[in-house]
């Protein structure tokens, strides 16, 4: 049992209590009310590495990438500074999690940071979701991409909306291609249906003239996770993975999907399908592995239960192996992300989901190379919280960002975390 202070610099700050528990323990987490100063901020010796950011409102983690200088970037979104809604939320740390700058963009309505990638030009490439701001159809949203200076998170450019005011579109994913041109991953909705939307630009994110598409399966909901550049068919130059809905011997249901795609050609080619007819598999996450092959993750539910499943593929897109995992507290799951790791592992970052609505832990579930569990730990407060995406560091170590939840009454609120933990899992001290 130690204390640990949670810096959230430019907005309010608290210290917490930690209780952590070894292997399969949870971790209590209970506000302490304290009044921070300037230096009660600073790392002192023996504070674990455990960050919360975000002011006085409802935050959330969605997404994070390490940077060179060892600091991270982070995205996901805010209502402290917003206008009644949700504000896209993007902060940059330093290498203890201390914040360099933090801000909020979006409009009036619910906007979200999905995703977060450096660009080639040292600049930051945020991809969500806003909410449009018509009299006619108020509410439906928007696939939204900010490109933003990493020294001071200042917009390059206007930012980017894409999709019919019709439709709602959500931004999963962007990746820069090695042309320089930007490939967005996302998803529409439209009535009881989705399919996914793909959106091809030039460098200025631009949509490239009929490079944007609607496709899928028809009359049933698709989803798009992650597009990655097919090195191996330049003529088709991307990959991308998914879910979508089979009718298979007369049962329907979802099944982790990948196809090859040519944006101004015929669009689907050579469509793989990964799961069961008798079970729901919805995939969230994908990793290109060291040997051109990938790795996806998501969650297979039959019945009430739902656990997280992990499908192995060669660099032609065949299926290795396929496993679904348990968890101690035989709980339900909702599966974030996962990376391979330094070893030829994996690691899976995930969130379960306990009895008690205000007591979901984020987990990161540790694999080897053939899909066998190694370790699974747990983190998180007592009240509501989410694992979404993990990065592993060149010492081994592992960060997580999440979302963490903490009680001020009269209002139950979150903020976005950052945890680091070593390769066993632990957490870590910051010095």
């Amino acid at each position: 049992m130690r204390f640990f202070n949670l810096n959230t610099h430019g907005f309010y700050s608290r210290s917490f209590l930690l209780l952590r528990g070894i292997g399969w323990g949870l971790c209590g987490l209970f506000l302490v009310n304290a009044c921070d100063t300037p230096e009660s901020v600073q790392p002192y010796q023996g504070q674990n590495f455990i960050k919360l950011y975000g002011g006085n409102g409802i935050e959330e983690g969605m997404d994070l990438i390490a940077l060179s200088d060892g600091g991270f970037v982070l995205t996901g979104s805010s209502t402290s500074t917003s206008n009644g809604g949700k504000d896209v939320y993007v902060v940059r740390t330093d290498n203890l999690g201390n914040v360099i700058w933090e801000k909020s963009y979006g409009g009036r309505g619910d906007d979200v940071g999905n995703s977060v990638l450096l660009g080639q030009n040292n600049s930051i490439y945020v991809c969500g979701e806003i909410t449009q701001d018509t009299s006619d159809l108020p509410g439906t949203r928007d696939v939204y991409v900010l490109n933003l200076n990493l020294s001071d998170g200042s917009v390059i450019g206007e930012p980017k909306q894409y999709g019919n005011y019709k439709r709602d579109e959500f931004g999963s994913d962007v990746i820069e291609m090695s042309d320089g041109k930007f490939f967005i991953t996302s998803t529409m909705a439209h009535q009881d249906t989705s399919k996914y939307y793909l959106i091809e630009t030039d460098n200025n994110l631009d949509t490239l003239q009929f490079r944007s598409r609607y496709i899928g399966t028809e009359q049933v909901n698709n989803y798009a996770t992650k597009t990655f550049e097919n090195s191996l068919d330049m003529i088709n130059p991307y990959v991308i993975f998914g879910s979508v809905q089979r009718i298979v011997n007369g049962n329907k249901s979802f099944w982790y999907r990948s196809f090859v795609y040519r944006s101004n050609g015929d669009a689907t080619i050579n469509p793989e399908f990964y799961g069961s007819e008798t079970e729901d598999e919805i995939c969230s996450d994908a990793f290109k592995t060291t040997d051109g092959g990938y790795i996806l993750a998501g969650t297979s539910t039959v019945g009430n239960q739902t656990r997280e499943m992990v499908v192995r593929l060669n660099p032609n897109r065949e299926e290795v192996w396929k496993k679904t995992y348990n968890n101690s507290f035989n709980r339900n799951v909702k599966e974030s992300g996962i990376i391979q790791t330094n070893d030829g592992g994996y690691l899976l970052s995930s969130t379960i989901e306990l009895n008690d609505p205000k007591n979901h832990e984020i987990s990161l579930l540790k694999l080897n190379a053939e899909g066998i569990e190694e370790w699974r730990k747990t983190y998180g407060s007592s009240q509501n919280d989410k694992g979404s995406k993990v990065v592993q560091l060149e010492d081994g170590s592992f960060v997580v960002v999440g979302t963490m939840g903490f009680e001020i009454n009269p209002n139950s609120q979150t903020k976005m975390c950052l945890i680091k933990v070593n390769e066993h899992g632990d957490l870590v001290p910051l010095d």
